[in-house]
């Protein structure tokens, strides 16, 4: 078996945990920020890295430990080093790098810590294998990933090579958009259901109904970008990559899909169009240019088993009366359109005032805290009784 981890945004772990199960059938664990999992072999960390949503990176767990200082972590790593078996990952004439990501507050950098960990691949390599590696900052075979979160470090070899989160299809944006992984998590904290008619109010540019179809559908959020860091490694580099990407391929469906998005802005319903048809998904799913007051006039009663979107919230650019208008119609045109049972799933930065506004026949069945970088995110999921 293969160790391994994945990086993710605060509060979706639970959520790569979930596509860990349902894509390679393995059961993980988290950290804060990480899922750790284990592979059977190279393949199938390779197709999770191809279909996940929720994560950023994934890599070869090489070791993981807690530091007290900044010494402390390069004496750790020094260490764990001396275990890692180089030659599986270097040969002469390859090349390498190391890239360091650190979350919270530390008093040192990241390029300090590339810099000593790189120098400490050298020496490390001289000794086990006779003979020095080229370092690479541009384009290197091999990338040693040192993933700092608060006092904890993972070291790791990237299979990815780039921020999985940066979706390639993300061309036309709209002003308040979130990205692409929290999108894919909110449509999974809906329980959304392909069996089940999904709408996404506000959909800006389109990335919650977007990913949900690229879910449902079983399509790569990569399909058109299978530029990995796994093509180059040593054990992998006779691959034959058109058959390895074409099987996974093969798997996804087409038929067409039960989510609407809906935005007031043409603008808005235009740009989402337009990052569909990028994602290839744009004949599975519609979007419309809808006020929220028209919703009864325009979906039949009863009929929609989940709402999904991220709502306005009293701010300066948004007046508290404006936004508690919104928040009522919200909630009348969901009790008339909405089954039993049915779902709303909303994110916003502060949403207190929604929910001292849920009406009768609603009942808030659960609170997130989610975080995309720095950025602080409630969801709330509220049930028609």
């Amino acid at each position: 078996m293969i160790k391994a981890f994945a990086i993710t945004d605060k509060g979706i772990e639970k959520t790569a945990l979930l596509e860990l199960d349902e894509l390679i059938k393995s059961k993980g664990t988290s950290d804060e920020c990480v899922a750790l999992f284990e592979c059977k072999d190279y393949d199938e960390l390779m197709k999770f890295c191809y279909l996940s949503q929720s994560i950023q990176r994934a890599m070869v767990l090489l070791a993981s430990f807690d530091f007290a200082t900044e010494q402390d972590l390069l004496s750790k790593s020094r260490a764990a080093l001396k275990t890692i078996k180089l030659q599986e990952w270097l040969s002469k004439g390859s090349s390498f790098k190391v890239n360091c990501e650190r979350r919270g507050e530390h008093k040192f950098g990241s390029q300090g810590i590339e810099q000593e960990i790189g120098e400490q691949v050298l020496k490390e390599a001289k000794q086990q294998l006779g003979f020095t590696p080229d370092v690479s900052m541009e384009n290197p075979d091999t990338i040693f990933y040192v993933f700092i979160n608060n006092n904890k470090a993972y070291i790791g070899i990237d299979f990815v090579g780039r921020d999985l989160s940066k979706r390639k299809y993300r061309i036309f944006s709209a002003p308040g958009i979130i990205n692409a992984n929290l999108a894919y998590a909110l449509a999974r904290m809906s329980n959304y259901s392909r069996k089940e008619k999904t709408v996404e109010l506000f959909c800006k540019a389109g990335v919650i109904c977007i990913e949900a179809a690229l879910y449902a559908s079983g399509k790569s959020v990569n399909h058109y970008s299978k530029d990995f860091a796994f093509k180059k490694l040593k054990p992998l580099i006779k691959k034959d990559w058109d058959a390895f990407f074409k099987d996974i391929d093969a798997k996804a469906k087409e038929d067409k899909l039960d989510i609407l998005g809906l935005d007031p802005l043409l603008r808005n319903v235009e740009a989402s169009k337009r990052n569909a048809k990028l994602a290839g998904i744009d004949k599975l799913i519609n979007f419309s240019r809808m006020d929220t007051e028209w919703l009864d006039t325009k979906i039949d009663k009863a009929s929609v088993g989940s709402i999904v979107s991220k709502v306005p919230c009293p701010s300066k650019h948004a007046k508290e009366p404006d936004v508690r208008k919104l928040y009522k119609e919200l909630f009348y045109q969901a009790d008339f359109i909405m089954k039993k049972g049915g779902r709303i799933t909303l994110l916003g930065e502060n949403l207190a005032l929604l929910k001292s506004m849920i009406i009768p026949g609603f009942k808030l069945k659960k609170e997130e805290e989610i975080w995309a970088g720095k950025q602080r995110y409630e969801a709330v999921i509220i049930e028609k009784l």
